[in-house]
């Protein structure tokens, strides 16, 4: 019968009912090979619980699942646990336990006699063990008996019902859930749990515990439902590629423009260095009056400013190239250099023999 109540339960929670509606009782006695007595009966146990209406003369209606949805119900929203809002009801769950917890043990360190709190330590202390050496399902069940034996220690029957809830929230999905409980982070809140009772210090519990609750909390909800990947826009991608051009065009201006009064200063020869991807033979520059940039060899180059310019024209277009053979630089040594000894200054004069 709670394989059958599962089967429905989960039925619900996933949409899988045409316009919401359960077959007739002997159709689902067939599909789960059982007898009608138990489709009924676990028709109604989800009557008690709220997910389904039943009316005579009428088929069974499930109830929608915001209407539905109660602390006990809990699992109809785990089955979607990768979803936000999947995530968002274990985060509350999560929070609502560990308040429950807090403010039991804390009215226990004032309240409780020594047996009980003796019990109390008892009960951590296994909890603690049971990280190591049992993780899963041994560490919820020492964690809700924690909980039951706080609530009779402080004398809080509201809380028991409230615990009992707690407990059947994780109906359906236990079997997944419970199986990331444990580790070291368990063991840490367990044992702050067990010295603050000890000590009955109530500060310790209220200002250290809750942080260290909540980060094995998160370790089990990180594990049981991550939280959903949001895939970036393609504008946005585009705008983070383009991102690091930025800076590089900043900085090639800034060199331009710090380089700008170097060429002004030293003309032509004091460039070419520092220009990537130039050529041996400097472009002709033609005097245009005022005052001139010269060479080291007191060659007039023209102003400043249209140096700038031509020597640019000549980086990003290239040179005539009548131009550039009319106006060629003279080469100041002959390609190859001379031989030693000889005197290239002298033309050379008949031979001896001729």
């Amino acid at each position: 019968m709670a394989y059958v109540e599962a089967q429905l339960e989960r039925a619900i929670a996933l949409g899988m009912l045409p316009r919401g509606q359960f077959g007739s009782e002997e159709k689902l006695a067939r599909e789960f090979d059982c007898c009608r007595g138990t489709v009924r009966e676990a028709l109604r146990r989800l009557a008690a619980r709220g997910l389904v209406v039943q009316r005579s003369g009428r088929k069974t209606r499930a109830v929608a699942l915001d209407e539905s949805l109660t602390l006990e119900n809990l699992g109809l929203a785990l089955h979607h646990r990768h979803s936000e809002e999947g995530r968002r009801l274990l985060e509350g769950f999560f929070s609502l336990k560990r308040q429950v917890l807090v403010e039991l043990l804390a009215d226990c360190c004032a309240n409780a006699s020594e047996a009980q709190v003796s019990q109390l330590e008892a009960t951590c202390y296994a909890l603690w063990d049971a990280a190591h050496w049992h993780p899963g399902e041994r560490c919820a069940q020492l964690e809700f008996e924690l909980l039951r034996l706080a609530a009779h220690a402080a004398a809080r029957p509201g809380h028991l019902l409230l615990i009992q809830s707690l407990q059947r929230a994780l109906r359906g999905n236990a079997a997944r859930m419970l199986s990331f409980m444990g580790g070291e982070s368990l063991r840490e809140w367990a044992m702050c749990a067990m010295h603050a009772l000890s000590e009955r210090d109530a500060r310790a519990l209220t200002h250290q515990l809750p942080a260290l609750l909540k980060a094995c909390d998160e370790g089990v909800l990180d594990a049981f439902a991550p939280v959903p990947r949001e895939h970036a826009s393609p504008e946005a991608s585009g705008a983070e590629e383009s991102l690091p051009a930025a800076p590089a065009s900043a900085t090639s201006q800034d060199a331009a423009s710090e380089a700008r009064p170097c060429v002004e200063e030293r003309g032509l020869d004091s460039l070419a260095p520092a220009v990537e991807d130039t050529t041996e033979v400097a472009p002709p520059m033609e005097p245009d009056g005022g005052e001139c940039a010269r060479r080291g060899d007191g060659h007039d180059l023209g102003p400043p400013g249209r140096l700038l310019d031509r020597w640019r024209r000549f980086i990003h277009g290239g040179w005539p190239p009548a131009r550039a053979s009319a106006h060629r630089l003279p080469r100041t040594r002959p390609r190859g250099g001379a031989p030693r000894g000889v005197d290239c200054s002298r033309k050379p004069g008949p031979s001896p023999d001729g």
